[in-house]
């Protein structure tokens, strides 16, 4: 494997960046107890063979990415005539985009709820996931779509019990933006159960190491890439590939940032200076784990994937507290309940707790269980929902600490940007 720009490691002795968000940071040394493998971590994601040819391939994940962005466009009223068959087609068949590229045998439905870590074997639970997210495709065209309003002018203002609109916010009875429970969902549902619940604990599995060590390439051979190195671009291609800068995605400033799912989260959350090593440290794991994945340091390759794991989740729980947090000040003035921004705060929360089913620890199960978070949802979706948190700080403060305590970071470290 041949690199330009590159900084030289070794198992035996590279030094990572921490994965705490606290003040208390470690370095930890990584050591497979034998000799040190050396190997060489470019400055971007950039691996070639020995001809000088790319063996990064992630084209199926911008696809995912980029279709989600094209429903979330559908179920932001972008259309008032849409229908919910023509929205079931995108999500579902992966046909019907305007955009002709992504009518390319790609799908999201079948990639929700779909690791092999989680899912493979729990299909009734899947399927439910699913499904909650073809009910709010459903619910969103019920209530706005499907020439229910020739205008968005034309929707009534919202109010306890009642769908409508709230500035530029459009709620259910409940206060909630199904498009936002979607997109947010989808953050753990999609990319971070594929990434960290799917493709990064494939590179383990017994065939594809045997087959990367004797380097049969993908494919019966028709490919320029091993399983073991595929596999791993996919995890990636779930973070960064819809993208401008797919080979340095760090380099890009946030206001730029055009991704809808979780790159733009990791973005969001580096952010903030409690936090501000999170995309660095990412990315450099991407890139580590890759690099020893080449040079077969598998030792080196295990790491990256703790750090991942640990710190995709720390993410998603991190924007859960800020958003719970950031609605319930907000609710303190009657003018942001009126305009719908603690109700669009709360929605946000609301995907992001949703997708605390599909993080993971260090023991390879999720921080939370299915029952904890539904319980969570529940809680939310309670009476009037949104609107009877507005007189309930307590019920906020509790969810945001049960989240917190689960991971290295406190309420006061996430409830703010600094």
């Amino acid at each position: 494997m041949k690199f330009n720009n590159f900084l030289k490691l070794s198992v035996a002795s590279v030094i990572l960046a921490s994965c705490s968000s606290g003040d208390d940071d470690v370095t930890p040394e990584i050591s497979n107890g034998l000799e040190p493998v050396e190997f060489d971590v470019p400055l971007n994601y950039t691996f070639v063979n020995e001809e000088g040819v790319s063996t990064v391939s992630f084209g199926g994940q911008t696809t995912r990415l980029n279709q989600g962005a094209e429903i979330l466009k559908d179920l932001g009223l972008n259309n008032l005539t849409i229908t919910e068959a023509e929205i079931d087609e995108k999500y579902t068949d992966g046909t019907g985009f305007s955009n002709e590229e992504l009518n390319n045998g790609k799908k999201l439905r079948n990639k929700t709820a779909a690791s092999d870590d989680y899912f493979l074997t729990n299909t009734v639970e899947a399927e439910g996931i699913r499904a909650t997210f073809d009910g709010y495709i459903a619910d969103q065209v019920t209530l706005f779509l499907d020439g229910r309003y020739t205008s968005i002018d034309d929707i009534p203002v919202a109010s306890a019990g009642f769908a409508g609109v709230l500035g530029k916010r459009y709620v259910n009875e409940n206060g909630l933006e199904l498009d936002q429970a979607f997109n947010k969902g989808l953050i753990g549902a999609l990319t971070l159960d594929q990434v960290i619940n799917n493709y990064i604990g494939r590179v383990n599995n017994p065939d594809v190491v045997a087959n990367h060590d004797a380097d049969v390439l993908a494919k019966d051979g028709t490919e320029n890439y091993t399983d073991m190195q595929h596999f791993w671009d996919e995890a990636y291609g779930y973070v960064y590939g819809a993208g401008t800068e797919l080979e340095d995605p760090n380099s890009v400033h946030l206001e730029n940032v055009v991704d809808k799912f979780l790159y733009k989260y990791i973005q969001r959350v580096n952010g903030d200076t409690d936090f501000d090593t999170y995309a660095d440290q990412i990315f450099d794991a991407f890139k580590t784990g890759r690099a020893a994945i080449d040079a077969k340091a598998y030792d080196a390759l295990d790491e990256q994937v703790v750090v991942l794991r640990k710190l995709l989740s720390e993410v998603v729980a991190i924007r859960a507290v800020y958003y719970l947090k950031q609605g319930q000040e907000k609710a303190l003035d009657l003018a942001k309940v009126d305009d719908g921004s603690v109700f669009h705060d709360w929605s946000e929360g609301y995907g992001f707790i949703y997708s605390l089913r599909f993080t993971q620890n260090e023991n390879g199960a999720p921080y939370f269980s299915k029952e904890e978070v539904d319980g969570f949802i529940e809680t939310l979706d309670s009476g009037n929902g949104f609107w009877d948190l507005i007189d309930d700080p307590e019920t906020v403060n509790t969810m945001a600490e049960n989240i917190a305590a689960k991971f290295d970071f406190t309420v006061a470290q996430a409830e703010t940007l600094k």
